[in-house]
């Protein structure tokens, strides 16, 4: 969620932000620094019911965000940059601590405004497909984040290579995890990462048509007492989007399978987006559905059924009011439905 719509055409990796202030430049070095301030209130996620189930909307409440991010660069020679990001999700509220939380942290080299190898923690090359839709204020890309068998956007410890150029976006990158740095016997319990790998192709034709096509790999185990199995997990994306005057369509389709000691867990989602923009205002619809199919199980379940409505208003170019309304008719496994969201907020970006 709280994404912008990225160009196939652009390697999104180190894409500047619009609103990054350049703090130092001399001889070929750049440092860039943007930021982001939010306030949202509403019944934005979920609580357990009475019967333990997370089905029940929270009561009306409110959260404060902030981000700070930084860019630099550094000019090896007409054709070699060094390039590196750093962004961090920085406490909003007395109550989150002093701390800081990373959401980027990499850094690589450009070849000729064209390819960016990275190493740290980057964005998956999944973005690619994922930000064709998850570009909602508030709620928004639920089939990618909301699953049962939930996919991510950064990853820890990858090598990414990207390349962009005539409309043309290639993605692939390889992630080590934590998890395999200690012997089994020293893994924590539960769910342990061993490494993933993806790899994404898209290509932007001149009348505005975006195609996208991706695969992940991930795999794993998951450790009980001194056994574990394995469980693996492998997901097919396919998108396209079309930009026309100020309207802008959108759909992606994720194909999930994961492992699990009966059987493989199963997940077919669609998620279709659209929204018009005039002068300041932008008005958005999307709808995501997700059916499950979990191991073992006697009957599959809607786990996503969502229908969210924005509506958007700049303020400026840097900042905006927004407010958006879930209509969920999504269900946990024993059937019952899930209640509706709200949420509202004001975001400021510098």
């Amino acid at each position: 969620m709280k994404k912008t719509i990225l160009a196939l055409t652009i390697p999104a990796l180190f894409a500047t932000s619009a609103s990054a202030v350049t703090v130092y430049s001399d001889e070929g070095s750049q440092v860039d620094i943007y930021g982001r301030i939010q306030y949202e209130a509403g019944e934005i996620g979920y609580q357990n019911d009475s019967a333990g189930r997370e089905t029940k909307a929270e009561n009306f409440g409110s959260d404060g965000e902030a981000r700070l991010g930084m860019n630099v660069k550094y000019m090896l020679n007409q054709d070699v940059d060094l390039i590196g990001k750093l962004e961090w999700q920085v406490a909003g509220e007395a109550g989150d601590g002093a701390k800081f939380n990373a959401r980027y942290a990499w850094a690589g080299f450009k070849f000729q405004d064209t390819t960016e190898l990275t190493f740290g923690r980057s964005q998956d090359p999944l973005a690619q497909a994922i930000y064709l839709t998850d570009i909602m204020n508030a709620f928004g890309g639920a089939i990618t984040y909301n699953s049962p068998i939930a996919l991510d956007d950064k990853v820890d410890d990858q090598v990414r290579v990207a390349y962009a150029a005539n409309g043309l976006d290639l993605r692939a990158g390889y992630a080590f995890a934590d998890a395999d740095k200690e012997d089994f016997a020293n893994q924590n319990p539960g769910y342990n990462k061993e490494n993933q790998w993806s790899a994404t192709a898209g290509y932007t034709f001149p009348f505005g048509l975006g195609l996208v096509a991706g695969y992940e790999q991930i795999s794993g185990n998951n450790k009980v007492g001194v056994t574990s199995n394995s469980q693996d997990v492998d997901a097919w994306l396919a998108g396209a989007s079309y930009t026309v005057d100020g309207f802008y369509f959108a759909g992606l389709y994720i194909d999930r399978q994961r492992e699990a000691a009966v059987g493989d867990d199963e997940s077919k989602a669609y998620e279709l987006h659209a929204q018009y923009n005039v002068d300041a205002w932008t008005l958005m619809a999307q709808y995501s559905k997700e059916r499950f199919d979990a191991a073992g199980a006697a009957n599959k379940y809607d786990s996503i059924d969502d229908l969210t409505l924005g509506v958007q208003y700049d303020l400026t170019a840097k900042a905006k009011l927004y407010a958006e309304y879930v209509i969920s008719d999504s269900e946990v496994a024993d059937g019952t439905k899930k209640d509706d969201q709200y949420g509202m907020g004001i975001q400021y970006n510098f």
